[in-house]
């Protein structure tokens, strides 16, 4: 059987419309979910501001302030339709990304690139709660960013500073 990956894509900020990504976003999905050993799955990225992420982040980090990414792994995995797993939603802050991408002086593009396949490993499971979990993660994404010809110097720079 071949491997099915279906990704949902729900615009609420209108920011995000001006946006021609969506194909590299896909990409960017598969070469995650691939990476991370799980095929036939479904996932929906939601595109949002910083109030949206703000709101989120407080009901369900009790951190009342925008983030990047937030990740909801569905931990019950079922197949549900054509044979798919549903593996779970992450958000993404468009105004968040514009303010982190100006303070590591990368592209939007790149960033956001990074952002989604941060948070489809959350949905595979993978964490940065301690060094040893961020540092396989870390790699992982730069493998994923080198496979998209996107430079991963920043992300030394980020994880060092501590962003």
């Amino acid at each position: 059987m071949k491997n099915k990956i279906v990704l949902n894509l729900d615009v609420v900020s209108t920011k995000w419309k001006k946006l021609m990504y969506y194909g590299s976003f896909y990409e960017a999905v598969c070469l995650t979910l691939n990476k991370a050993n799980l095929f036939n799955s479904e996932l929906t990225i939601r595109l949002i501001n910083n109030n949206e992420i703000k709101k989120l982040n407080k009901i369900w980090r009790y951190k009342n302030l925008p983030t990047n990414v937030l990740a909801f792994p569905n931990y019950k995995i079922n197949n549900f339709t054509d044979n798919l797993n549903y593996i779970g939603d992450v958000a993404i802050s468009y105004d968040k990304i514009i303010e982190e991408s100006n303070l590591y002086g990368i592209s939007f593009f790149d960033h956001v690139i990074h952002i989604v396949i941060h948070g489809v490993l959350h949905l595979a499971g993978y964490n940065h709660s301690n060094k040893n979990n961020e540092k396989k993660m870390i790699n992982l994404e730069k493998i994923i960013l080198k496979n998209m010809s996107i430079d991963v110097s920043f992300l030394d720079k980020k994880y060092i500073e501590g962003n």
